[in-house]
């Protein structure tokens, strides 16, 4: 997902698979639900993604449906099953932005913030900078508004999505050089120094991960993706000292298919749910339609099955007691690529009763 910004973009528009008056627009990478015939593809608009902070006239227009002490913040919501994950500005309320570029970040000038939840002391630590070749992050697209770069008949790999911190550790093997850090830590270009206090730096040590990479690799960076439990609150998934479930392995920045990692790395993997072909369900959405004109446009869709979507529901497996809901499944293709937009194609499908507190930690 791109970094959080406030912008002019262009609007994509798809079919709304629970509800005829409402359809899913893609704005940069980001997925919001609006209603039906307001906007058509390729409308310019100015989005605000949740966790923006409002002020002024743009706060007072949505004050209703903002969250937080100051009711000022925009936090995604779900309707009629689909994640809208942030609003739209009316064009009224765009003032002074009327030269802006499609992308360019327009927050200040309309007064917008980011909000960041406090980091918890057992999460935080002394950060620095760091130099490290092949370093990438990793993030999930909604799968509204993504499911249409994947490829009918592919082979897909279904994982039980984790709820707790995302954990990031690169090793150097040539240079026997080791880097920890978090989802937000590294967005910013930023690791933590080593710590035995440290959540992070304890899940490494707890599950003797930089060992692992040592034995089974003998050059390249080796880059590994987890989640740290238990961070979130009810969500231990019955642990009660940090270890970390693996979801990707990355030897100079190229993932490995979960099923030929090293057998270490497999034993601490993220449930696999399903591992083959998707049978995708095409749709023909009309996009202009006048008769008289004798003009007649439309576009193929595509949506996943039931078999596919319905997988997000129902308790966790990480545990292997279903101490708690399942927070949803990430779907992706068997041999990792990018979606049409540059985006790593890994698909979120989030449990309807999995509720989000805007502060969760990332």
């Amino acid at each position: 997902m791109s970094q959080w910004k406030v912008s002019k973009e262009k609007i994509e528009i798809f079919p709304h698979g629970n509800a005829d008056t409402l359809s899913l627009g893609k704005v940069g990478s980001y997925q919001v639900v609006v209603q039906s015939g307001i906007y058509k593809d390729g409308d310019t608009v100015v989005f605000a993604p949740e966790k923006s902070v409002l002020t002024g006239q743009i706060k007072t227009e949505f004050e209703k449906y903002l969250v937080g002490p100051e009711n000022d913040r925009v936090k995604g919501v779900r309707l009629r099953g689909e994640i809208s994950s942030g609003i739209l500005i009316p064009k009224h309320l765009l003032v002074g932005i009327e030269d802006a570029e499609i992308g360019e970040d327009v927050s200040e000038k309309l007064g917008i913030s980011h909000y960041e939840p406090p980091i918890p002391q057992q999460l935080a630590g002394k950060v620095r900078s760091f130099e490290m070749k092949y370093i990438g992050s990793h993030d999930c697209e909604q799968v509204g508004v993504y499911v249409n770069d994947l490829i009918p008949g592919e082979r897909i790999v279904v994982s039980e999505k984790v709820h707790g911190s995302q954990f990031i550790l690169g090793h150097d093997v040539d240079k026997n050089e080791t880097i920890v850090s978090s989802k937000g830590m590294l967005k910013k270009g930023l690791v933590l120094e080593e710590s035995d206090d440290n959540t992070y730096w304890i899940a490494a040590k707890n599950d003797g991960i930089i060992e692992k990479i040592r034995e089974h690799y003998d050059t390249g960076v080796v880059q590994v993706f987890g989640e740290v439990v238990p961070v979130q609150g009810g969500y231990n998934y019955g642990q009660t000292k940090p270890t970390a479930r693996l979801f990707d392995v990355r030897v100079n920045s190229v993932s490995i298919p979960y099923d030929v990692v090293p057998e270490p790395f497999r034993e601490m993997w993220v449930p696999i749910i399903y591992d083959g072909e998707i049978n995708l369900i095409e749709n023909e959405v009309v996009l202009f339609s006048d008769p008289e004109r004798g003009i007649h446009k439309t576009k193929i869709t595509y949506t996943l099955p039931d078999e596919i979507t319905r997988m997000c529901k129902g308790m966790e497996t990480v545990s292997g007691k279903q101490v708690h809901i399942r927070e949803g499944v990430v779907v992706r293709p068997y041999i990792d690529r990018d979606a049409r937009d540059g985006n790593k194609l890994r698909l979120k499908i989030i449990n309807p009763k999995y509720k989000e507190s805007g502060e969760e930690i990332s």
